[in-house]
């Protein structure tokens, strides 16, 4: 009897597993019947040409449909990548000086399209500049109107400004007569992408952080570097034995020390995997994940300092400092030994070379106090391209040239032979022809665009 009277408790068991299976595969089947839909759109630093969106879908989508995308002004482009992943690539070459319209189609490898989804995108980066103001210098950006805006209060002076690799915020180091230097990072919301036309604008300010107060005693210097992943290194040097210290800040507030001792201004590689540190026998690279990375630090005798990353390819340029009191500048290719592209007894100012370290671009300057800046622009094997003087203008003291991809330009400041108030300047990349803005300045740098959307309408999850 008591087999009987339990002998339906199996058989419901398995009915309810049944039904429940059942229910899975019509689940699935309807999944699948869905049309694939938009996850996440994303500025991508990392790139090769002037500027590249990441595109996320639900589901491995067929790549030469999603190449029919329409992109309005149609300037010059590829999609790559593969599967739920890929990447829109704007070549170089092409100044773009308005945003893009990007009405994304394609269908998933079950030929279900895609719904037409509209994105506004604006790759251009914004200006930014260290302007005197009152009895002090102030960090301020310019707008897309012409208006600048400040993003800190007024220092009695600011030595580096250093922006974050993927837009979201700018770090200045201060200093004043008591030689107390302060770091402060600005975070920036940036709205350079949008479904909505209305929706690009200027950055929004977010926070202003402290990240030294200078409280801690007098600081020999303080040095900042930055990634394309946005992550900080801070590098602060005491006067007082072992008061050396160096962090990365990250996202949010989160620290990783590090335990380094250099010679010089630390470099975080622009793909955030490593670091350049000086020695006092030459440079070396440092893997900061070598347990991921599987290398080992890699040396580069000689007196030697980085200008420039040519951040879409792994390259950078070098100025090698000799004996004889003459200087070269090198082309640093992954695997490769340093390639010498110029020669000469000049001072090398400033240098800077396009994302993929096919367009070189030096300041050379003449011993003398009348000499003339010459600008000059190689290919890749040190063929000179053009030449160009300054004329009665010369790089400002502590100016760099910081290239644009997208706009084809090189920004610095520049001043007088008679040593009159910096201005912002932008040299084109292509003509090597000056602009000279009325705007006075001491340092500037481009802040680049950046930002993620996910915000979109899909299908029931």
């Amino acid at each position: 009897m008591t087999n009987q009277a339990s002998s339906p408790r199996p058989r419901l068991l398995l009915g309810c597993l049944a039904a429940l299976a059942g229910l899975a595969l019509v689940q699935q089947q309807i999944l699948l019947r869905r049309p694939p839909w938009l996850q996440s759109v994303a500025i991508q630093p990392m790139r090769s040409g002037a500027a590249a969106l990441d595109v996320l879908f639900s589901r491995p989508m067929d790549p030469a449909s999603v190449a029919a995308s329409a992109l309005d002004p149609d300037v010059p482009h590829r999609w790559f990548g593969e599967q739920d992943r890929l990447r829109l690539l704007l070549k170089s070459g092409q100044p773009i000086a308005e945003p893009l319209r990007l009405q994304l189609r394609g269908q998933d490898l079950r030929r279900l399209p895609i719904g037409e989804q509209v994105l506004w995108w604006d790759p251009r980066p914004h200006l930014l500049a260290v302007v005197p103001s009152g009895q002090g210098e102030r960090l301020t950006l310019r707008l897309r109107d012409g208006r600048w805006q400040p993003l800190a209060p007024i220092q009695q002076r600011i030595l580096q400004i250093e922006p974050l690799g993927n837009g979201a915020g700018v770090a200045l180091v201060s200093d004043d007569s008591e030689a107390r230097q302060r770091v402060l990072l600005r975070q920036l919301i940036q709205k350079s992408l949008s479904v909505h036309e209305q929706g690009l604008g200027d950055p929004q300010l977010g926070p202003l952080d402290e990240l030294e107060s200078g409280a801690s005693g007098s600081l020999l210097f303080a040095h900042l570097s930055s990634n394309q992943r946005g992550e900080l290194l801070v590098q602060l040097g005491g006067f007082e034995p072992d008061s050396d210290r160096v962090w990365i800040q990250s996202k949010g507030t989160s620290r990783r020390m590090l335990e380094l001792k250099a010679s010089g201004p630390l470099r975080l590689l622009p793909d955030g995997n490593g670091l350049v540190l000086p020695s006092y026998d030459g440079l070396e690279l440092l893997p900061l994940n070598p347990s991921l990375d599987g290398v080992s630090r890699q040396s580069l005798p000689g007196s030697r300092e980085v200008k420039a990353f040519c951040s879409g390819s792994g390259r950078a340029l070098l100025v090698r400092h000799w004996p004889d009191y003459r200087r070269s500048v090198e082309l640093v290719i992954p695997a490769r030994p340093p390639q010498q592209v110029w020669l000469g007894e000049a001072g090398v100012m400033a240098a800077a070379c396009d994302n993929g370290g096919e367009r070189l671009w030096l300041v050379l300057r003449e011993a003398g106090r009348r000499t003339q800046d010459m600008l000059l622009k190689l290919d890749s094997e040190g063929t000179v391209l053009g030449r160009k003087s300054l004329g009665d203008w010369r790089l400002s003291s502590g100016a760099e040239l910081d290239y644009d991809p997208v706009s084809d330009q090189l920004l610095t400041v520049v001043q007088t032979s008679d040593g009159d108030q910096g201005r912002v300047a932008l040299i084109s990349g292509a003509r090597l022809t000056l602009k000279v803005l009325e705007q006075p300045a001491v340092l500037a740098r481009w802040l680049p665009a950046g930002g993620t959307l996910t915000d979109f309408s899909g299908p029931s999850r």
